[in-house]
């Protein structure tokens, strides 16, 4: 079972990160500007390499309000639909899946919003924010303590959860 609850939660990722993204950009052009959605290396910030990661990236630089806006709200309305799954959803394994991904997209409207106005208003570079290890880190662990759980939850309601 666990292993169906981990790769549950890695597919719904894969969506639910695209569809920040994409959420990202529409915010980009909600706040009167354009942009569009690379793909671009992203160097480790612990580890001599990089790896590549999607980005909406605006045309010209965005002022604080509206910087704010699209890095808050981007992630958190991408996971609006998950929370709605969520209300649903009543098989254990999707419903893990789901709740672990709403809790990474609160992270990184969270993360996003908190960087910005650290660099911007607060002039203070908190620079593990903004590496690939932490961002990908955090959501990895969620994920790993959400197939725990769901393991722990198997073993105290003393049934299996239907593989």
């Amino acid at each position: 079972m666990w292993w169906r609850v981990l790769v549950v939660s890695l597919l719904v990722f894969a969506a639910a990160f695209g569809a920040h993204e994409v959420m990202h950009l529409l915010l980009i052009y909600a706040v009167g500007s354009s942009g569009s959605i690379i793909v671009r290396p992203w160097q480790m910030g612990f580890l001599p390499f990089s790896i590549y990661a999607l980005h909406a990236q605006p045309a010209q630089q965005l002022d604080v309000v509206r910087q704010s806006i699209v890095n808050f709200f981007g992630p958190f309305l991408a996971a609006v639909p998950l929370y709605a799954l969520i209300w649903y959803v009543r098989e254990p394994i999707p419903l893990a899946a789901l709740v672990a991904n709403a809790v990474i997209l609160v992270f990184y409207a969270v993360i996003e919003l908190g960087d910005l106005l650290l660099e911007q208003v607060w002039n203070t570079d908190v620079s593990l924010l903004t590496t690939p290890e932490f961002n990908y880190g955090v959501p990895v662990l969620v994920i790993v303590f959400t197939v725990l759980g769901a393991m722990l939850w198997d073993r105290l309601r003393g049934t299996r959860i239907p593989d």
